[in-house]
């Protein structure tokens, strides 16, 4: 029986620890009494360590309490820890230790809880002033919520994940990537990949031939069918990547402090205020082709767009939001409208009402949302979805969650004041064939489901 009166999580220092070498020991005992060559996923384990050093199993999050979660109890009840301490005195305290399986094998280490992580997020913010959500359609879904401590997650921010044509989630972070295909998560790291379980992701997309493509530690690497390619882009990127995206018509655009790298099959273009001087800047934030094929370039200094050999410079012109705006993200309905997040290129600290979002109607005509004429409840929008199942638009904001857009007048927005959201601070949107919605945020990664009949 555990004592658990009077222990902290995680706390001290030194914090409570076990030789890596024991660890490895009981998963070497697990692999050789175990077939696990279909096994997946991981077992995390709450372990209390006392002020004597001596170890018990608090909990674990395997549901079935099979026959090995029980013995990796038997063991871990049975490692020899340091306890933490505090101002020299011995504690007790909790520590997670994980045992993913890989390959065939089970490999276990501990993870340390990020207790500032751990806090609540705050408030959102809500610059809107004259609107009052109702959010009718919240209680159409239903809401799940998974970070690194109740899951095999890596880290809860992730700023880029990717839905692959299997809805498999890939979930990229600064201490490593995971994928996730609705009930398991898989580390994705030195046994299956070219990274460590800690690199630094900055980006991931999937292409229209679902190869993923990941840009980590300056390099561009590609996994497909013949698994994992290093692609040598290293005098086009030498500034770094901002953004990998996929084009509809097959290219990838990478967006680079240097100009626009259009990749198109084995050719690479460079597009940048010397090959082309009607670019407003080199430093490219966003591209975008839409079904027109035009080819719209978001820069640091203003947003261009190309028909075929038209090139349209939007700072030139007074009558469309884009003047002096760049285009941070696209979209398109099924109507052929055209939705732009804008960044002001001239914005002062604090919201900017030239930002929101900028419309381009089928017919030609701008319109342009933001916190003052409409129903947005903030003007900095991070990642954009057009949800083809609903025909709404979802927008993740910076300071004030989840925004629902009928396309109409009705405006929702979820946070974690009003709503099961963990936070309010949105990265990502992505959405599988099921109709799915994932989102990654600041504390943690979020799963949107309608709900049956509803």
């Amino acid at each position: 029986m555990c004592n658990t009166a009077n222990y902290c999580m995680d706390c001290g220092d030194p914090k409570a620890s076990c030789d890596q070498l024991a660890i490895d020991f009981v998963s070497a005992r697990i692999n050789n009494r175990y077939l696990l060559k279909e096994a997946v996923g991981s077992i995390t384990f709450q372990v209390l360590v006392d002020e004597r050093g001596y170890s018990c199993v608090l909990s674990h999050n395997d549901a079935t309490k099979s026959a090995l979660t029980n013995e990796l109890i038997t063991y871990l009840n049975g490692c020899i820890w340091k306890p933490a301490k505090i101002d020299g005195k011995p504690v007790a305290s909790s520590v997670n230790v994980v045992f993913r399986f890989i390959s065939g094998a089970v490999y276990g280490q501990v993870q340390r809880m990020d207790l500032e992580e751990m806090k609540p997020p705050g408030d959102p913010t809500i610059y809107n002033k004259n609107v009052t959500y109702a959010n009718p359609s919240l209680k159409n879904y239903d809401f799940t919520v998974w970070t690194k401590y109740n899951s095999p997650l890596v880290d809860n921010i992730s700023k880029s994940a990717a839905m692959d044509q299997s809805d498999l989630l890939w979930y990229a972070t600064e201490k490593g990537m995971t994928r996730f295909e609705g009930t398991t998560f898989i580390p994705v790291n030195e046994y299956n990949s070219p990274f460590p379980s800690d690199a630094n992701i900055k980006e991931v997309t999937i292409d229209r031939d679902n190869n993923k493509w990941v840009y980590s530690d300056n390099k561009i690497f590609m996994y497909g069918s013949g698994g994992w390619q290093l692609f040598d882009f290293k005098q086009f990127l030498a500034g770094g990547v901002n953004q990998i995206l996929n084009s509809r018509n097959g290219e990838l655009l990478f967006t680079t402090p240097n100009g626009l790298v259009v990749k198109r099959k084995d050719k690479v273009v460079v597009l940048n205020k010397k090959s082309m001087p009607e670019m407003p800047s080199s430093y490219v934030l966003f591209a975008y082709v839409d079904i027109q094929k035009r080819l719209w370039i978001g820069t640091a200094k203003g947003t261009i767009m190309i028909d075929k050999s038209v090139i349209t410079s939007f700072n030139s012109l007074n009558n469309t939001p884009l003047k002096n705006a760049s285009i941070s993200g696209a979209v398109e309905d099924d109507k052929g409208n055209v939705y732009f997040s804008l960044v002001d290129c001239n914005k002062q600290p604090g919201e900017s009402d030239k930002e929101g979002m900028a419309v381009l109607r089928a017919n030609g005509n701008w319109l342009h949302y933001n916190d003052k004429n409409s129903g947005m409840p903030a003007n900095h929008v991070n990642t954009m979805l057009y949800d083809k199942f609903e025909h709404v638009l979802w927008l993740g904001t910076d300071e004030s969650g989840i925004v629902r857009f009928d396309l109409n007048n009705g405006w929702e927005n979820y946070h974690n004041n009003n709503s099961p959201l963990p936070g309010y601070n949105i990265y990502q949107i992505v959405q599988d064939s099921k109709g799915v919605i994932y989102a990654t945020t600041a504390n943690g990664l979020l799963r949107i489901r309608k709900k049956s009949g509803a």
